[in-house]
């Protein structure tokens, strides 16, 4: 007799996780598979730059001083 695992896995946790890279490749599978109708396409951007940029958010608390304010000069010379 052959027995089974239930596994309860929070999908939006998953999807969360994800890079953006990874998400593609998700989108990609799906319609590949026929289980969405129209392939989506993310934006064609650096997703290098996109993912550790990321990074930075909800973790002020592990930079320095100084890394803060040149990280805050940066962003408003482009706001």
């Amino acid at each position: 007799m052959r027995g089974y695992v239930s596994v309860d896995v929070d999908i939006d946790d998953v999807i969360s996780s994800l890079s953006v890279r990874e998400l593609q490749q998700l989108v990609d599978e799906l319609y590949e598979d026929g289980y969405v109708a129209k392939k989506a396409e993310f934006p064609s951007t650096d997703d290098v730059w996109n993912d550790q940029i990321g990074k930075l958010f909800n973790n002020r608390w592990r930079l320095s001083e100084e890394d803060q304010k040149t990280i805050l000069q940066i962003t408003n010379k482009i706001i």
